[in-house]
């Protein structure tokens, strides 16, 4: 019993800290339950009786037990039933667009990783041989000669000229029950280089890869026209090609390949040093204007157009004589996973339940209805069913619109119907308080979640102004008549 007592409390306490205006709700409804079984009238309670001290306390005594056992039961009920609800949404959830760091990891394995792609990278140098002089300590042998080889860097900057074009296309693929933004790329990279030196160098070109462990397919190499993929090297996840040039000799350098990855894509100069006539032009044929965003360290580009069928759109960076490490590139939007719709709606199922209950529980309980701790009960069970139908039949009924129409709607109907000719005391405005917290409620704050407090303040408000309303018009029922003349005074 104390177990039991325990995880109700617990879970009051997480509520309150959670949800503090539902939790306020819910409160107030087990003490209108408790106050009116608790304070019912004699003549309902005991017809006749004992007017003895002992028989008043002990049947005092058997009130204040039975009202705190109402409030028991409706408490337990409120803790099974919820945890009923959200048993249903992580099943759900479990079944339908659950995005795990482990089928992440398994989709990089197997498709690719996000990519990074690196600018090229220059090495301009030639060796020469010194002769280095090494004193001995003892004046009297001679000093050592040592020749060594020593390499001197060329500092200028050989970039001229850069153009790149990159094609980025949407290609999500699937792991568990979830999406994954996946893309394809068809990448030309171009580069105008000059030998800032007056005589003959060494040169490396270092062409980073954007990924490691990546797929690199029709991969091409030219170095002025010529193919030079036979004399490239791959180090450290590089291409690497070794070779001379004459004194202001200028080369055209090119790579291209196709490759594949996931969430985001951006190109970045790493190496410190003046940027010169650089463009990129990043298509994104199926990424409109609305969809575009931009990773973390990004800049937004120079310009933007659409592609020709207006379905997609042409990103293009230019500099020149700039200094910058900023990136450039896209993040692909987050994509729509199977019954989204239907998990955003099933998020807010509980809190509306919750306020389907404190609604029930404090109108029946004003109005005096009999039986109300068991009408109640088995209305918001009702309503727990109903949500977890919608969980069901889902995949079944063309998902979320589907069930809301052939399940949902025609069952919530039905309880506030039933409710409305069960109590007619509490008016239509139970009805409509019913409809508000169980079908408008959750589907606007599931569909909108950007005004999802809006949303539970405004129902919160109404449900205050309704019961406020039903208690008052209680209080004017429970008054006596005015007597309009006092015949025995006459």
């Amino acid at each position: 019993m104390n177990l039991i007592v325990s995880r109700i409390l617990g879970r009051a306490s997480d509520l309150v800290q959670v949800e503090p205006t539902i939790a306020l709700f819910i409160g107030a409804a087990l003490l209108a339950v408790f106050l009116t079984a608790l304070l019912t009238p004699k003549s309902a309670a005991e017809p006749g009786g004992g007017s003895s001290l002992i028989w008043t306390l002990y049947r005092n005594l058997m009130r204040l037990t039975w009202a705190l056992l109402l409030v028991a039961l409706l408490a337990g009920s409120i803790s099974v039933l919820r945890s009923y609800l959200q048993h249903s949404l992580a099943t759900f959830q479990r079944t339908h667009g659950r995005i795990t760091q482990a089928n992440y990891n398994a989709v990089q394995t197997i498709w690719g990783a996000e990519q990074v792609q690196g600018e090229l990278n220059v090495d301009i140098y030639h060796t020469e041989e010194v002769t280095e002089r090494i004193e001995s300590e003892d004046p009297a042998k001679p000093a050592l000669l040592k020749k060594k080889t020593v390499r001197k860097t060329v500092t200028g900057n050989p970039f001229v000229s850069a153009r790149h074009q990159v094609t980025l296309r949407q290609n999500p693929r699937k792991k568990g029950s979830a999406f994954y933004d996946g893309y394809e790329t068809d990448c030309a990279f171009a580069w105008k280089l000059r030998n800032p030196a007056d005589v003959a160098q060494k040169i490396i070109l270092t062409f980073p890869l954007p990924a490691q462990g990546a797929m690199y397919d029709g991969l091409v190499a030219t170095l002025n026209g010529k193919d030079v993929l036979p004399d490239i090297q791959i180090k450290d996840a590089s291409l690497v090609l070794e070779g001379d040039v004459t004194a202001d000799e200028v080369l055209d350098f090119r790579v291209a390949f196709k490759s594949r990855g996931l969430s985001c894509w951006n190109f970045q100069v790493r190496e410190a040093r003046e940027i010169r006539d650089f463009s990129l032009t990043l298509t994104l044929p199926d990424l409109t204007k609305a969809k575009l965003n931009y990773p973390d360290g990004c800049m937004p580009p120079n310009d933007i157009k659409p592609t020709r069928d207006n379905l997609g759109s042409v990103l293009t960076y230019r500099l020149d004589h700039a200094l910058t490490d900023k990136g450039m590139g896209i993040a692909l939007p987050q994509l729509a996973q199977p019954g989204e719709t239907t998990r955003a709606v099933l998020n807010q199922a509980e809190n509306a339940w919750l306020l389907v209950f404190a609604a029930v529980a404090m109108s029946l309980a004003i109005a005096g209805v009999r039986q109300a701790v068991l009408l109640t009960i088995l209305f918001v069970t009702g309503t727990a069913f109903a949500y977890g139908l919608l969980a069901d039949f889902s995949d079944l009924l063309f998902g979320f619109w589907g069930t809301f129409v052939v399940v949902l709607l025609p069952l919530l109907t039905l309880c506030a119907g039933l409710l409305l000719r069960i109590a007619p005391a509490a008016g239509r405005g139970l009805a409509v308080q019913l409809i508000l917290l169980e079908v408008v409620y959750p589907c606007a704050a599931g569909l909108d979640p950007a005004r999802q407090p809006l949303y539970l303040n405004l129902c919160a408000l109404i449900l205050l102004l309704f019961i406020a309303w039903l208690l008052k018009r209680r209080l004017a029922d429970d008054q006596p008549p005015a007597d309009t003349a006092d015949c025995s005074q006459v």
